[in-house]
């Protein structure tokens, strides 16, 4: 993620190009069309695929399993009637920028968040947590950042990562069923963003918010951001600026602007000073989690 200096002086990595973005899309959309196939379909699908096969039968077992696995991928695009490379290149920009607008994914463009978006780069990490930052998951993934999404209810986590699928962003983003406060293997050990709902902190005792925002700050990387967003019928998310001791709170909505309800607050963690030793592997061990199933 890029400071306010590296933005102005467009100090960025490069972007995946559309050639690795269709590749993902393609794997991306045969790998859910897989997971959605009993063990019986699958295996019939294989000996369709065998059928098809022109390679010598005394050929050897390896190569004839890699080429199994080709033909049934090939099947598979068929059958869904994956688009062409060239198809898809010309539509695809225009959806990435329509899904890289807040309004998309229903949130206000005069945000917290929004503010950010200039500074995300393609690799950046971010954990999600509680149904009413979904919408933030989608956006922060249009623009190529690995979100690892966290629910504690498989219904809602289910249809998450449905969505994403749907807007063909399945590739950057992770979903987990699991209780809040544990991270399954897997889960990154820092992030650059944490966006967490107040309807998910508030249903806590304050022994347990605190920890849980404690381990989300040890796991944030230094300048990191964390954004608290607001949930109906919950506290404001200015309730937990006392958490945050020395972190600096970040420049919320538009001048002038008054909204009728908050936001969200955006708060970040003050940099390493020059000369201090590179942080540790910040974050307690990853508790398992009684269910969690990954994307």
């Amino acid at each position: 993620m890029l400071t306010a200096i590296q933005v102005q002086q467009q100090r960025r990595r490069p972007l995946p190009s559309l050639q690795q973005q269709y590749d993902e899309y393609i794997l991306q959309r045969i790998e859910n069309f897989k997971n959605g196939l009993s063990r019986h379909e699958l295996m019939a699908l294989g000996n369709e695929a065998l059928a098809e096969m022109n390679a010598a039968r005394e050929a050897q077992l390896t190569l004839t399993e890699m080429l199994m696995a080709d033909e049934v991928d090939k099947l598979i695009s068929r059958r869904l009637k994956l688009e062409s490379y060239k198809k898809w290149s010309r539509k695809i920009k225009n959806l990435r920028a329509a899904q890289r607008a807040p309004m998309r994914w229903g949130l206000d463009p005069n945000g917290p968040l929004a503010k950010i978006l200039p500074r995300l780069e393609p690799g950046d990490t971010a954990i999600v947590l509680g149904p009413d930052a979904e919408p933030v998951a989608g956006l922060l993934a249009a623009h190529e950042v690995h979100v690892t999404f966290l629910g504690d209810d498989m219904t809602h986590v289910d249809q998450v990562e449905s969505r994403i699928n749907d807007e063909t962003l399945g590739h950057y983003c992770t979903t987990y069923v699991a209780p809040l406060g544990h991270f399954p293997c897997g889960v990154p050990d820092q992030v650059h963003i944490v966006v967490v709902d107040t309807r998910t902190l508030e249903g806590q005792t304050a022994a347990n918010r605190r920890a849980v925002l404690e381990t989300l700050m040890a796991r944030t990387l230094p300048g990191g951001l964390h954004l608290i967003f607001p949930s109906k019928h919950a506290l404001a998310p200015e309730a937990y600026l006392t958490h945050y001791g020395e972190w600096i709170r970040e420049p919320g909505e538009s001048r002038g602007r008054q909204p009728a309800r908050s936001l969200g607050i955006l708060l970040s963690r003050p940099p390493e000073p020059p000369g201090a030793r590179p942080s540790a592997e910040a974050g307690s061990p990853a508790i398992p989690a009684s269910r969690d199933v990954p994307a």
